[in-house]
Protein backbone atom coordinates (compact mmCIF):
# COMPACT_ATOMS: atom_id res chain seq x y z
CA UNK A 1 0.00 0.00 0.00
CA UNK A 2 1.33 3.37 -0.99
CA UNK A 3 1.20 6.49 1.18
CA UNK A 4 -2.04 8.36 0.98
CA UNK A 5 -2.09 11.93 -0.34
CA UNK A 6 -4.51 14.49 1.02
CA UNK A 7 -6.77 16.12 -1.56
CA UNK A 8 -7.15 19.70 -0.34
CA UNK A 9 -10.36 20.28 -2.30
CA UNK A 10 -11.88 17.07 -0.96
CA UNK A 11 -10.88 18.02 2.58
CA UNK A 12 -12.57 21.43 2.28
CA UNK A 13 -15.68 19.81 0.81
CA UNK A 14 -15.71 17.24 3.61
CA UNK A 15 -15.57 19.97 6.26
CA UNK A 16 -18.26 22.03 4.53
CA UNK A 17 -20.47 18.96 4.21
CA UNK A 18 -20.90 19.24 7.99
CA UNK A 19 -22.42 22.73 7.63
CA UNK A 20 -25.30 21.80 9.93
CA UNK A 21 -22.85 21.01 12.71
CA UNK A 22 -20.93 24.21 11.97
CA UNK A 23 -24.17 26.18 12.22
CA UNK A 24 -25.04 24.54 15.55
CA UNK A 25 -21.53 25.26 16.87
CA UNK A 26 -21.85 28.86 15.75
CA UNK A 27 -25.18 29.29 17.57
CA UNK A 28 -23.92 27.56 20.73
CA UNK A 29 -20.79 29.73 20.75
CA UNK A 30 -22.81 32.91 20.28
CA UNK A 31 -25.22 31.97 23.09
CA UNK A 32 -22.51 30.90 25.54
CA UNK A 33 -20.25 33.90 24.97
CA UNK A 34 -23.25 36.24 24.98
CA UNK A 35 -24.29 34.78 28.33
CA UNK A 36 -20.73 35.12 29.59
CA UNK A 37 -20.66 38.81 28.60
CA UNK A 38 -24.00 39.36 30.34
CA UNK A 39 -22.73 37.76 33.57
CA UNK A 40 -19.51 39.75 33.33
CA UNK A 41 -21.44 42.98 32.82
CA UNK A 42 -23.70 42.13 35.76
CA UNK A 43 -20.73 41.46 38.05
CA UNK A 44 -19.03 44.69 36.99
CA UNK A 45 -22.16 46.66 37.84
CA UNK A 46 -22.45 44.91 41.20
CA UNK A 47 -18.80 45.55 42.00
CA UNK A 48 -18.88 49.23 40.92
CA UNK A 49 -19.12 51.39 44.05
CA UNK A 50 -21.95 53.89 44.22
CA UNK A 51 -21.00 57.48 43.61
CA UNK A 52 -21.01 59.40 46.84
CA UNK A 53 -20.99 63.10 47.38
CA UNK A 54 -17.58 64.65 47.79
CA UNK A 55 -16.73 65.15 51.40
CA UNK A 56 -16.97 68.64 52.80
CA UNK A 57 -13.27 68.46 53.63
CA UNK A 58 -12.48 69.07 49.92
CA UNK A 59 -14.58 72.24 49.92
CA UNK A 60 -12.90 73.39 53.11
CA UNK A 61 -9.49 72.66 51.59
CA UNK A 62 -10.32 74.80 48.55
CA UNK A 63 -11.53 77.64 50.76
CA UNK A 64 -8.36 77.40 52.82
CA UNK A 65 -6.19 77.54 49.69
CA UNK A 66 -8.13 80.54 48.41
CA UNK A 67 -7.73 82.30 51.76
CA UNK A 68 -3.97 81.60 51.77
CA UNK A 69 -3.56 82.87 48.22
CA UNK A 70 -5.58 86.00 48.93
CA UNK A 71 -3.21 86.74 51.83
CA UNK A 72 -0.07 86.08 49.78
CA UNK A 73 -1.12 87.95 46.63
CA UNK A 74 -0.99 91.70 46.41
CA UNK A 75 -4.13 93.71 45.73
CA UNK A 76 -3.04 94.41 42.16
CA UNK A 77 -2.33 90.71 41.51
CA UNK A 78 -5.71 89.67 42.90
CA UNK A 79 -7.42 92.42 40.93
CA UNK A 80 -5.77 91.20 37.70
CA UNK A 81 -7.12 87.70 38.28
CA UNK A 82 -10.61 88.90 39.23
CA UNK A 83 -10.76 91.21 36.21
CA UNK A 84 -9.74 88.30 33.95
CA UNK A 85 -12.47 86.10 35.44
CA UNK A 86 -15.04 88.87 34.89
CA UNK A 87 -13.75 89.45 31.35
CA UNK A 88 -14.09 85.74 30.59
CA UNK A 89 -17.67 85.76 31.82
CA UNK A 90 -18.41 88.82 29.70
CA UNK A 91 -16.69 87.21 26.71
CA UNK A 92 -18.79 84.06 27.01
CA UNK A 93 -22.01 86.07 27.19
CA UNK A 94 -21.15 88.29 24.25
CA UNK A 95 -19.79 85.47 22.12
CA UNK A 96 -22.95 83.43 22.71
CA UNK A 97 -25.08 86.45 21.85
CA UNK A 98 -23.11 87.06 18.64
CA UNK A 99 -23.57 83.46 17.57
CA UNK A 100 -27.29 83.14 18.38
CA UNK A 101 -28.74 86.61 17.74
CA UNK A 102 -30.70 86.93 14.48
CA UNK A 103 -29.88 90.63 14.42
CA UNK A 104 -26.12 89.97 14.57
CA UNK A 105 -26.39 87.51 11.67
CA UNK A 106 -28.08 90.00 9.31
CA UNK A 107 -26.28 91.23 6.22
CA UNK A 108 -26.28 95.04 6.73
CA UNK A 109 -25.99 95.60 2.96
CA UNK A 110 -29.02 93.44 2.19
CA UNK A 111 -31.73 93.74 4.86
CA UNK A 112 -35.41 93.19 4.19
CA UNK A 113 -37.62 95.75 5.96
CA UNK A 114 -41.40 96.01 6.29
CA UNK A 115 -43.20 99.08 7.68
CA UNK A 116 -46.73 98.89 9.09
CA UNK A 117 -48.46 102.25 9.73
CA UNK A 118 -51.63 102.18 11.83
CA UNK A 119 -54.20 104.88 12.65
CA UNK A 120 -56.08 104.71 15.95
CA UNK A 121 -59.62 105.99 15.35
CA UNK A 122 -62.01 106.71 18.21
CA UNK A 123 -64.88 109.12 18.86
CA UNK A 124 -62.92 110.52 21.80
CA UNK A 125 -59.73 112.11 20.39
CA UNK A 126 -58.05 112.10 23.82
CA UNK A 127 -58.66 108.36 24.01
CA UNK A 128 -57.04 107.92 20.59
CA UNK A 129 -53.96 109.82 21.76
CA UNK A 130 -53.67 107.73 24.91
CA UNK A 131 -54.15 104.53 22.96
CA UNK A 132 -51.19 105.45 20.74
CA UNK A 133 -48.85 105.30 23.75
CA UNK A 134 -50.54 102.12 24.97
CA UNK A 135 -50.12 100.34 21.63
CA UNK A 136 -46.49 101.41 21.54
CA UNK A 137 -45.96 99.71 24.89
CA UNK A 138 -47.79 96.61 23.66
CA UNK A 139 -45.54 96.32 20.60
CA UNK A 140 -42.49 96.66 22.84
CA UNK A 141 -43.73 94.07 25.38
CA UNK A 142 -42.77 90.48 26.04
CA UNK A 143 -46.25 89.31 25.09
CA UNK A 144 -45.56 90.16 21.45
CA UNK A 145 -42.14 88.49 21.56
CA UNK A 146 -43.62 85.25 22.93
CA UNK A 147 -46.33 85.42 20.25
CA UNK A 148 -43.67 85.88 17.55
CA UNK A 149 -41.76 82.85 18.84
CA UNK A 150 -44.89 80.72 18.63
CA UNK A 151 -45.74 81.93 15.13
CA UNK A 152 -42.30 82.11 13.48
CA UNK A 153 -39.90 80.14 15.67
CA UNK A 154 -37.70 83.18 16.36
CA UNK A 155 -36.42 83.07 19.94
CA UNK A 156 -38.40 85.57 22.03
CA UNK A 157 -35.14 86.77 23.60
CA UNK A 158 -33.89 87.99 20.20
CA UNK A 159 -37.18 89.11 18.64
CA UNK A 160 -37.05 92.58 20.25
CA UNK A 161 -34.09 93.58 18.06
CA UNK A 162 -36.09 92.92 14.91
CA UNK A 163 -39.19 94.96 15.85
CA UNK A 164 -39.36 98.71 16.52
CA UNK A 165 -42.32 101.11 16.98
CA UNK A 166 -42.84 104.87 17.14
CA UNK A 167 -45.86 107.17 17.77
CA UNK A 168 -44.37 110.62 17.13
CA UNK A 169 -46.10 113.18 14.98
CA UNK A 170 -43.48 112.83 12.25
CA UNK A 171 -45.08 109.66 10.88
CA UNK A 172 -46.12 110.30 7.28
CA UNK A 173 -48.14 108.51 4.64
CA UNK A 174 -48.23 109.36 0.96
CA UNK A 175 -51.34 111.03 -0.42
CA UNK A 176 -50.71 111.38 -4.09
CA UNK A 177 -47.49 113.39 -4.41
CA UNK A 178 -47.64 114.73 -0.85
CA UNK A 179 -46.56 113.29 2.49
CA UNK A 180 -49.22 113.95 5.12
CA UNK A 181 -48.52 113.79 8.85
CA UNK A 182 -50.96 111.47 10.63
CA UNK A 183 -50.36 112.68 14.19
CA UNK A 184 -49.58 111.08 17.55
CA UNK A 185 -52.73 108.94 17.46
CA UNK A 186 -50.91 106.70 15.01
CA UNK A 187 -48.01 104.30 15.22
CA UNK A 188 -45.42 102.90 12.86
CA UNK A 189 -44.14 99.36 13.35
CA UNK A 190 -40.91 98.43 11.58
CA UNK A 191 -39.68 94.83 11.24
CA UNK A 192 -36.42 93.68 9.69
CA UNK A 193 -35.22 90.24 8.62
CA UNK A 194 -32.68 88.54 6.37
CA UNK A 195 -35.03 87.82 3.43
CA UNK A 196 -38.48 88.55 2.08
CA UNK A 197 -40.09 85.32 3.30
CA UNK A 198 -39.01 85.55 6.93
CA UNK A 199 -39.72 89.28 6.99
CA UNK A 200 -43.27 88.64 5.75
CA UNK A 201 -43.81 85.98 8.41
CA UNK A 202 -42.61 88.34 11.13
CA UNK A 203 -44.81 91.22 9.89
CA UNK A 204 -47.84 88.91 9.70
CA UNK A 205 -47.22 87.76 13.30
CA UNK A 206 -47.04 91.39 14.53
CA UNK A 207 -50.18 92.34 12.60
CA UNK A 208 -52.20 89.40 13.95
CA UNK A 209 -51.06 90.17 17.51
CA UNK A 210 -52.17 93.82 17.21
CA UNK A 211 -55.57 92.77 15.86
CA UNK A 212 -56.01 90.47 18.83
CA UNK A 213 -55.00 93.19 21.29
CA UNK A 214 -57.32 95.70 19.62
CA UNK A 215 -60.32 93.50 20.39
CA UNK A 216 -59.30 93.15 24.05
CA UNK A 217 -58.67 96.88 24.50
CA UNK A 218 -61.97 97.83 22.82
CA UNK A 219 -63.82 95.84 25.48
CA UNK A 220 -61.85 97.31 28.37
CA UNK A 221 -61.14 100.95 27.38
CA UNK A 222 -63.83 101.82 24.86
CA UNK A 223 -64.76 101.34 21.24
CA UNK A 224 -62.03 102.20 18.74
CA UNK A 225 -60.50 100.90 15.54
CA UNK A 226 -56.92 100.14 14.59
CA UNK A 227 -56.71 100.88 10.88
CA UNK A 228 -53.75 99.72 8.77
CA UNK A 229 -53.01 102.73 6.57
CA UNK A 230 -49.89 101.44 4.87
CA UNK A 231 -47.75 98.33 4.53
CA UNK A 232 -44.54 98.66 2.54
CA UNK A 233 -41.58 96.31 2.11
CA UNK A 234 -38.19 96.62 0.51
CA UNK A 235 -34.47 95.99 0.83
CA UNK A 236 -32.33 98.54 2.65
CA UNK A 237 -28.74 99.16 3.71
CA UNK A 238 -28.51 99.74 7.44
CA UNK A 239 -25.43 101.53 8.73
CA UNK A 240 -26.80 101.17 12.27
CA UNK A 241 -26.76 97.37 11.97
CA UNK A 242 -23.32 97.52 10.36
CA UNK A 243 -21.89 99.75 13.11
CA UNK A 244 -23.33 97.62 15.88
CA UNK A 245 -22.06 94.36 14.39
CA UNK A 246 -18.57 95.79 13.87
CA UNK A 247 -18.52 97.30 17.35
CA UNK A 248 -19.66 94.04 18.93
CA UNK A 249 -17.15 92.02 16.95
CA UNK A 250 -14.38 94.34 18.11
CA UNK A 251 -15.51 94.00 21.71
CA UNK A 252 -15.41 90.19 21.51
CA UNK A 253 -11.98 90.22 19.83
CA UNK A 254 -10.57 92.69 22.36
CA UNK A 255 -11.88 90.61 25.26
CA UNK A 256 -10.38 87.44 23.78
CA UNK A 257 -6.95 88.98 23.23
CA UNK A 258 -7.05 90.76 26.59
CA UNK A 259 -7.83 87.52 28.42
CA UNK A 260 -5.02 85.69 26.62
CA UNK A 261 -2.54 88.46 27.44
CA UNK A 262 -3.59 88.58 31.08
CA UNK A 263 -3.24 84.79 31.49
CA UNK A 264 0.18 84.85 29.88
CA UNK A 265 1.35 87.31 32.54
CA UNK A 266 0.06 85.36 35.53
CA UNK A 267 2.50 84.18 38.15
CA UNK A 268 2.26 80.63 39.50
CA UNK A 269 0.21 81.82 42.49
CA UNK A 270 -2.06 83.91 40.28
CA UNK A 271 -2.64 80.93 38.00
CA UNK A 272 -3.48 78.73 40.98
CA UNK A 273 -5.80 81.41 42.35
CA UNK A 274 -7.45 81.68 38.91
CA UNK A 275 -7.88 77.90 38.64
CA UNK A 276 -9.43 77.69 42.10
CA UNK A 277 -11.87 80.49 41.31
CA UNK A 278 -12.90 78.87 38.04
CA UNK A 279 -13.10 75.48 39.75
CA UNK A 280 -15.49 76.90 42.30
CA UNK A 281 -17.66 78.40 39.56
CA UNK A 282 -17.71 75.17 37.55
CA UNK A 283 -18.53 73.16 40.64
CA UNK A 284 -21.41 75.47 41.55
CA UNK A 285 -22.75 75.23 38.00
CA UNK A 286 -22.61 71.43 38.03
CA UNK A 287 -24.41 71.30 41.39
CA UNK A 288 -27.16 73.62 40.09
CA UNK A 289 -27.62 71.51 36.98
CA UNK A 290 -27.73 68.32 39.05
CA UNK A 291 -30.38 69.80 41.34
CA UNK A 292 -32.56 71.01 38.45
CA UNK A 293 -32.21 68.13 35.99
CA UNK A 294 -31.79 64.88 37.92
CA UNK A 295 -32.98 63.93 41.35
CA UNK A 296 -32.21 60.21 41.26
CA UNK A 297 -29.13 58.48 39.80
CA UNK A 298 -29.71 56.42 36.69
CA UNK A 299 -29.15 52.73 37.53
CA UNK A 300 -27.06 50.82 35.01
CA UNK A 301 -28.36 47.52 33.69
CA UNK A 302 -26.31 44.53 32.48
CA UNK A 303 -26.07 44.07 28.73
CA UNK A 304 -24.89 41.53 26.16
CA UNK A 305 -21.74 42.46 24.26
CA UNK A 306 -22.05 42.07 20.48
CA UNK A 307 -18.29 41.63 20.33
CA UNK A 308 -18.43 38.60 22.64
CA UNK A 309 -21.36 37.12 20.69
CA UNK A 310 -19.45 37.41 17.41
CA UNK A 311 -16.25 36.12 19.01
CA UNK A 312 -18.04 33.10 20.48
CA UNK A 313 -19.72 32.24 17.19
CA UNK A 314 -16.47 32.42 15.22
CA UNK A 315 -14.43 30.62 17.90
CA UNK A 316 -16.79 27.65 18.29
CA UNK A 317 -17.22 27.27 14.52
CA UNK A 318 -13.41 27.38 14.12
CA UNK A 319 -12.90 24.75 16.84
CA UNK A 320 -15.51 22.48 15.28
CA UNK A 321 -13.89 22.91 11.85
CA UNK A 322 -10.52 22.09 13.46
CA UNK A 323 -11.92 18.87 14.91
CA UNK A 324 -13.29 17.90 11.49
CA UNK A 325 -9.87 18.66 9.99
CA UNK A 326 -8.13 16.35 12.47
CA UNK A 327 -10.68 13.61 11.87
CA UNK A 328 -10.08 13.90 8.13
CA UNK A 329 -6.29 13.84 8.52
CA UNK A 330 -6.22 10.81 10.83
CA UNK A 331 -9.02 8.96 9.06
CA UNK A 332 -8.17 5.24 8.60
CA UNK A 333 -11.08 4.34 6.35
CA UNK A 334 -11.32 4.45 2.58
CA UNK A 335 -12.77 7.60 1.02
CA UNK A 336 -14.76 8.10 -2.16
CA UNK A 337 -11.99 10.38 -3.44
CA UNK A 338 -9.29 7.71 -3.00
CA UNK A 339 -7.78 6.08 -6.07
CA UNK A 340 -7.33 2.30 -5.68
CA UNK A 341 -4.84 2.30 -8.53
CA UNK A 342 -2.47 4.70 -6.76
CA UNK A 343 -2.93 3.11 -3.32
CA UNK A 344 -3.00 -0.65 -4.09
CA UNK A 345 -2.05 -0.87 -7.78
CA UNK A 346 -5.34 -2.50 -8.75
CA UNK A 347 -7.75 -1.14 -11.37
CA UNK A 348 -10.53 1.02 -10.01
CA UNK A 349 -13.38 -0.12 -12.21
CA UNK A 350 -16.15 1.93 -10.62
CA UNK A 351 -17.44 4.39 -8.03
CA UNK A 352 -21.09 3.90 -7.11
CA UNK A 353 -22.56 7.12 -5.74
CA UNK A 354 -25.57 7.52 -3.47
CA UNK A 355 -28.98 8.45 -4.71
CA UNK A 356 -29.07 12.24 -4.28
CA UNK A 357 -32.84 12.37 -3.65
CA UNK A 358 -33.72 15.83 -2.29
CA UNK A 359 -30.81 17.93 -1.07
CA UNK A 360 -30.53 21.38 0.41
CA UNK A 361 -28.90 23.93 -1.83
CA UNK A 362 -25.83 23.98 0.46
CA UNK A 363 -25.46 20.21 0.08
CA UNK A 364 -25.58 20.62 -3.70
CA UNK A 365 -22.89 23.31 -3.56
CA UNK A 366 -20.64 21.08 -1.44
CA UNK A 367 -21.26 18.16 -3.79
CA UNK A 368 -20.32 20.32 -6.78
CA UNK A 369 -17.15 21.40 -4.98
CA UNK A 370 -16.21 17.77 -4.21
CA UNK A 371 -16.58 16.80 -7.89
CA UNK A 372 -15.02 19.98 -9.25
CA UNK A 373 -13.14 19.16 -12.47
CA UNK A 374 -14.62 15.67 -12.62
CA UNK A 375 -17.45 14.12 -14.58
CA UNK A 376 -20.47 13.79 -12.30
CA UNK A 377 -22.86 10.81 -12.53
CA UNK A 378 -26.05 9.97 -10.70
CA UNK A 379 -26.63 6.68 -8.83
CA UNK A 380 -28.16 4.86 -11.80
CA UNK A 381 -25.44 5.89 -14.24
CA UNK A 382 -22.63 4.98 -11.83
CA UNK A 383 -24.22 1.55 -11.27
CA UNK A 384 -24.48 0.92 -15.01
CA UNK A 385 -20.83 1.91 -15.50
CA UNK A 386 -19.70 -0.40 -12.69
CA UNK A 387 -21.68 -3.32 -14.22
CA UNK A 388 -20.15 -2.68 -17.66
CA UNK A 389 -16.62 -2.48 -16.20
CA UNK A 390 -17.01 -5.74 -14.28
CA UNK A 391 -18.44 -7.51 -17.33
CA UNK A 392 -15.57 -6.28 -19.53
CA UNK A 393 -12.97 -7.38 -16.96
CA UNK A 394 -14.56 -10.85 -16.71
CA UNK A 395 -14.77 -11.27 -20.47
CA UNK A 396 -11.20 -10.01 -20.95
CA UNK A 397 -9.93 -12.57 -18.44
CA UNK A 398 -12.17 -15.28 -19.96
CA UNK A 399 -13.96 -15.90 -16.69
CA UNK A 400 -17.48 -17.29 -16.42
CA UNK A 401 -17.46 -17.10 -12.67
CA UNK A 402 -16.35 -14.17 -10.52
CA UNK A 403 -16.52 -13.21 -6.86
CA UNK A 404 -17.69 -9.89 -5.39
CA UNK A 405 -15.86 -9.57 -2.10
CA UNK A 406 -15.64 -6.91 0.59
CA UNK A 407 -15.51 -6.13 4.29
CA UNK A 408 -18.72 -5.27 6.11
CA UNK A 409 -20.95 -5.30 3.04
CA UNK A 410 -23.93 -4.80 5.34
CA UNK A 411 -22.82 -1.16 5.81
CA UNK A 412 -24.18 -0.35 2.35
CA UNK A 413 -22.19 -2.20 -0.27
CA UNK A 414 -24.30 -5.38 -0.03
CA UNK A 415 -27.18 -3.98 -2.11
CA UNK A 416 -24.72 -2.93 -4.81
CA UNK A 417 -23.29 -6.46 -4.92
CA UNK A 418 -26.77 -7.98 -5.25
CA UNK A 419 -27.67 -5.62 -8.10
CA UNK A 420 -24.42 -6.42 -9.89
CA UNK A 421 -24.96 -10.16 -9.36
CA UNK A 422 -28.45 -9.99 -10.86
CA UNK A 423 -27.28 -8.03 -13.89
CA UNK A 424 -24.19 -10.18 -14.53
CA UNK A 425 -26.03 -13.48 -14.24
CA UNK A 426 -28.37 -12.27 -16.96
CA UNK A 427 -25.24 -12.03 -19.11
CA UNK A 428 -24.25 -15.60 -18.29
CA UNK A 429 -21.64 -14.80 -15.66
CA UNK A 430 -21.95 -16.62 -12.36
CA UNK A 431 -21.39 -14.39 -9.33
CA UNK A 432 -20.57 -15.28 -5.73
CA UNK A 433 -20.80 -12.61 -3.02
CA UNK A 434 -18.50 -13.06 -0.01
CA UNK A 435 -18.61 -10.76 3.04
CA UNK A 436 -16.00 -10.31 5.76
CA UNK A 437 -13.53 -12.78 4.28
CA UNK A 438 -10.88 -11.68 6.80
CA UNK A 439 -13.12 -12.38 9.78
CA UNK A 440 -15.40 -15.18 8.57
CA UNK A 441 -13.80 -18.65 8.28
CA UNK A 442 -16.55 -20.02 6.02
CA UNK A 443 -16.15 -17.15 3.58
CA UNK A 444 -12.37 -17.50 3.67
CA UNK A 445 -12.62 -21.17 2.69
CA UNK A 446 -14.81 -20.29 -0.30
CA UNK A 447 -12.19 -17.86 -1.58
CA UNK A 448 -9.94 -20.76 -2.48
CA UNK A 449 -12.38 -21.89 -5.18
CA UNK A 450 -12.49 -18.46 -6.86
CA UNK A 451 -10.53 -17.56 -9.97
CA UNK A 452 -11.36 -13.85 -10.31
CA UNK A 453 -12.35 -11.32 -7.60
CA UNK A 454 -13.72 -7.79 -7.63
CA UNK A 455 -13.34 -5.90 -4.36
CA UNK A 456 -16.45 -3.92 -3.40
CA UNK A 457 -15.68 -1.61 -0.48
CA UNK A 458 -17.89 0.85 1.38
CA UNK A 459 -16.40 4.35 1.78
CA UNK A 460 -16.24 5.39 5.43
CA UNK A 461 -16.54 1.78 6.63
CA UNK A 462 -13.70 -0.35 5.23
CA UNK A 463 -10.27 0.23 6.73
CA UNK A 464 -7.24 0.79 4.50
CA UNK A 465 -5.36 -2.09 6.09
CA UNK A 466 -8.36 -4.40 5.56
CA UNK A 467 -8.14 -3.85 1.80
CA UNK A 468 -4.38 -4.47 1.98
CA UNK A 469 -4.98 -7.72 3.90
CA UNK A 470 -7.62 -8.84 1.41
CA UNK A 471 -5.20 -8.28 -1.46
CA UNK A 472 -2.47 -10.15 0.42
CA UNK A 473 -4.86 -13.09 0.93
CA UNK A 474 -5.78 -13.17 -2.76
CA UNK A 475 -2.12 -13.00 -3.74
CA UNK A 476 -1.29 -15.98 -1.53
CA UNK A 477 -4.13 -17.94 -3.14
CA UNK A 478 -2.96 -16.80 -6.59
CA UNK A 479 -6.38 -15.38 -7.37
CA UNK A 480 -6.72 -12.70 -10.04
CA UNK A 481 -7.94 -9.32 -8.82
CA UNK A 482 -10.05 -7.83 -11.60
CA UNK A 483 -10.32 -4.45 -9.87
CA UNK A 484 -12.10 -2.59 -7.14
CA UNK A 485 -15.36 -0.66 -6.71
CA UNK A 486 -15.87 2.01 -4.06
CA UNK A 487 -19.43 2.54 -2.84
CA UNK A 488 -20.21 6.05 -1.58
Amino acid sequence: MEEREIDLLDMIADILSHWRGLLVALIIGAVLMGGFSYVKSYRNIQSTPTVEEEPELDELAVEEQLAQLEDSLSDSEKAAVLITVDDEREYLYKDKYSQESVYMQLDPLNIMQTELIYRIQAEDEDLAQRLGTLYKNIVGGVGLYDWVEQQTGIDAAYAAELISVSTNSEIFVKNGAQNISIGSDSLKVTVIQKDEETCGQLAAAVSSYLEQQQKNLAEELGSHELILLSETSGKIISTDVMSRQIDYGNQVSNLRSGIASAKAGFTADQQKYYDLLNGEEIKDTEVDQKDTTTEEPVSASPSVSKKYVLLGAVLFAFVYAGILFLIYIFNSKIRVSDELQSLYHIPQIGVVVKDSKKKFILDKWVDDLRHYGKRKFDAKQSMELAFAAVKIAAVKNKLNTICLMGCNLEAGAGSVCENLKTALEKEGINVTVLDNVLYNAESMEKVDTMTGVVLVEKAGSTLYNEIANELALLKRQDITVLGGIIVE
